[in-house]
């Protein structure tokens, strides 16, 4: 018996890269996770649209909002996130307590030239950035380099998420780390501007709809070190729930060095396509190995 189920390109992919890098654990159900992140990515859309969709954190673990507050007091560092649960309305809290330190200090925002574009055309997200002084820096740009190095010497905040995944041309020195069961590749660029600069990094996240995890002040003499323990922070979170995780749909432009799994399932059990037919010829997905292939015909 075959059945077939339709999904949209980003979907197909998301599912995709999820069978590929969960299915070596055996403890996750792709589809149940699958199913879990369709309803995620809609929350998601809800908390841009509207400030108020999400209901405040009751929680704030790990380093103190008054520690971070009292770090910028005293200089300037950089706070990395994940698109990772309620990653926006963590990124609007975490800028209102800092701008009680430095009103009238600037906080950049490091973003990609296609989230720039949406962002500006959202009166909401526009009238947010603007009461919190937040600029954004669009990552692709020559000029951004030297606008967060000055920006950080001169003891201010930059925001940034370490999935974004882009910068201003190619990055010959990429740095190579484990993620769940792949390896990806993290853009070096902005470590060795920290490392330059000398500022520590701060990781946030979260783990749960009302709980913000801060990480200690991270602060090492290796640019992949740093790297390294930054996506440590993250990973026990995105482990807990892959399905929080917004950027599934892009995760194979980043990953390889997939383990070998051994099949040892029933060859006859009944077999299940999920298709996309946004584009021609068809796309099809099995769900048991993540693969994707063209329909042709019929067949």
């Amino acid at each position: 018996m075959e059945s077939s189920n339709k999904l949209q390109f980003d979907y197909l992919m998301a599912f995709s890269n999820m069978i590929k890098e969960l299915r070596y654990f055996g403890n996750y159900s792709p589809v149940n996770v699958f199913n879990q992140y369709s309803e995620y990515i809609a929350i998601c859309d809800q908390y841009r649209v509207n400030n108020n969709f999400h209901n405040g954190f009751k929680r704030i673990e790990g380093f103190s909002i008054e520690k971070l507050q009292q770090l910028y007091a005293e200089k300037g560092f950089a706070i990395i996130g994940m698109h990772y649960g309620a990653y926006r309305p963590v990124q609007y809290r975490i800028t209102d307590e800092l701008i009680k330190v430095h009103p009238d200090k600037k906080i950049l925002l490091v973003v990609d030239e296609e989230s720039y574009n949406s962002e500006s055309a959202s009166i909401e997200v526009v009238k947010t950035y603007n009461r919190q002084n937040v600029e954004m820096v669009i990552a692709e740009k020559s000029t951004s380099a030297l606008k967060i190095v000055r920006h950080l010497k001169d003891g201010g905040v930059v925001f940034l998420y370490l999935d974004g995944m882009t910068g201003y041309g190619e990055d010959k020195y990429p740095i190579q780390l484990p993620f769940i069961s792949s390896e990806i590749k993290i853009r070096s660029g902005l470590f060795r501007l920290l490392e330059k600069v000398k500022v520590p990094v701060i990781g946030v996240i979260t783990p749960e709809i009302d709980k913000i995890l801060i990480s200690l002040p991270i602060k090492t003499n290796s640019v992949s070190a740093t790297a390294s323990n930054v996506l440590s922070f993250f990973r026990p979170t995105i482990l807990k729930d892959p399905s929080l995780w917004r950027l599934w749909y892009r995760h194979h432009m980043f990953s390889e060095n997939y383990p070998n799994v051994l099949d040892y399932s029933n060859e006859n059990k009944d077999h299940e396509d999920w298709i996309c037919e946004d584009i021609s010829p068809t796309l099809v997905l099995n769900k048991e190995t993540g693969d994707i292939y063209q329909k042709v015909g019929n067949n």
